[in-house]
């Protein structure tokens, strides 16, 4: 989302938004078994697992029993940037800027896609700051 506002032609406020939301879960685990098969679905084996929530448990030798344990692979990202400027022409040549720049990002255990539910978490989300002021000063005549 971008706003240009010209106040007077001497003044003028930008702003710039850009949310973004990713999510990923898994269905399917797979092993790579055999990389240069000439077929590609003898690449790999599916190995069976057991979505224990935050963790998988698989069971790689297919006998039953579940021998290895990996995090959830799966994702829920959230970003928000912003800028916010502040443009000031005191006189003609000589400027002054006041500029607000925003960074949210979240990370949380992959769920149901919600763009309600991502906004919320955006929103809980520690913003890094930052302030800036830049003054240019024309000396022409």
């Amino acid at each position: 989302m971008r706003i240009d506002l010209a106040i007077t032609p001497e003044l003028t406020i930008q702003y710039y938004g850009s949310p973004f939301f990713s999510i990923g879960q898994f269905s399917e685990l797979k092993e790579v078994t055999h990389s240069m098969d000439a077929k590609y679905e003898n690449r790999f084996k599916i190995v069976p697992y057991k979505d224990q929530g935050r963790e998988y448990w698989l069971d790689r030798d297919n006998h039953g029993d579940y021998d290895l344990h990996i995090d959830n692979p799966g994702f829920n990202y959230q970003q928000f940037r912003s800028n916010l400027v502040l443009r000031w022409e005191y006189r003609p040549g000589s400027t002054l800027y006041f500029v607000w720049s925003q960074d949210r990002t979240g990370y949380h255990q992959a769920g149901p896609f919600s763009f309600g539910d991502g906004y919320k978490l955006l929103g809980e989300a520690y913003p890094g700051n930052v302030f800036m002021i830049k003054l240019n000063f024309w000396f022409g005549s």
